[in-house]
């Protein structure tokens, strides 16, 4: 039994953080559209976990998650370079690179599987 609920911990933590920024706040000096693309990118990598982990995601679903988080991370880093916002230009920068690169690998595993059989 603590195999499976294991598996809902990191969702649960997921709830405390939204009730605790719903009740202290966010701070002034925080753009709201860096809130908005925030929201957007951690709800989209939230969607593409609890897929991954209760469903068995095909691979175009899986490619097309992916595609939206890169997507995703690049208007964040365009935005940050506008605002001159520098933390959020390397976290957006870095998550390019490393949706890219999960997603290049979920490729070429899938075309290692497919000249096997």
């Amino acid at each position: 039994m603590s195999n499976n609920s294991s598996k809902y911990y990191k969702y649960v933590a997921l709830f405390f953080l939204i009730v605790e920024l719903l009740y202290f706040g966010i701070p002034d000096y925080v753009k709201p559209i860096f809130v908005y693309e925030y929201i957007i990118f951690f709800g989209l990598a939230y969607l593409f976990g609890i897929l991954q982990d209760f469903f068995n995601l095909s691979e175009k679903t899986d490619r097309l998650l992916r595609i939206a988080l890169i997507i995703s991370s690049i208007v964040m880093a365009i935005t940050s370079v506008y605002y001159k916002a520098t933390f959020s230009v390397v976290f957006s920068v870095i998550m390019v690179v490393a949706i890219s690169f999960s997603l290049y690998l979920a490729i070429k595993d899938n075309k290692k599987n497919k000249q096997k059989e």
